[in-house]
C-alpha cells in the first residue's frame, strides 16, 4: 500500500483473492490504514519539530503468513512477521532530523500503537 502526502491511494495487486470482487481485502484496508496514520502523524511531527519537506510518500509493505483454518471454515487465520514501512520525501535536513520526526510520529499513531508488539516494525527512508 503506498500513500503520498497528497492522499492518492494506489492500490497494485491488494484486491480480494475472490475473481472479479473488485474490493479491497481486510489486509488491505489495514496497511492503508496505517500508511494514512503515518502520514498524518509524520506531518504533525515534521511541523512541531519544523523540518521542512515536500512529495512524501509512505509505502507499508508486510509480510503475513496464511496458517490453519479458522474452526470449520474455509477461512484462513494471518499473522503478520514484520511490518516495513518506507518513507520518501524531497527535504532539505538531515536524515538524523527525519528519524526523530518518524519517533515521535510513531509514538502518537494510534494504528501504530494498536500493532501487536510481536510484529517487527522497521523503517527506511529516501531523500528524494
Amino acid at each position: 500500500m503506498i500513500l503520498n502526502s497528497m492522499q492518492d491511494i494506489v492500490t497494485h495487486s491488494l484486491k480480494c483473492k475472490d475473481a472479479n470482487s473488485g474490493y479491497m481485502s481486510p489486509g488491505a484496508l489495514f496497511m492503508g490504514s496505517l500508511a494514512g496514520c503515518k502520514i498524518l502523524t509524520f506531518m504533525k511531527a515534521a511541523k512541531f519539530y519544523k523540518v521542512e519537506f515536500s512529495d512524501l510518500e509512505v509505502e507499508v509493505e508486510a509480510d503475513v503468513r496464511v496458517t490453519e483454518n479458522i474452526d470449520d471454515t474455509p477461512f484462513k487465520y494471518q499473522e503478520y512477521d514484520e511490518i516495513r514501512t518506507l518513507y520518501s520525501l524531497k527535504t532539505k535536513s538531515d536524515i538524523s532530523e527525519i528519524e526523530k520526526v518518524i519517533s515521535l510520529a510513531s509514538k502518537f499513531c494510534t494504528v501504530n500503537i494498536a500493532i501487536d508488539d510481536k510484529i517487527k516494525q522497521t523503517f527506511s527512508i529516501e531523500i528524494l
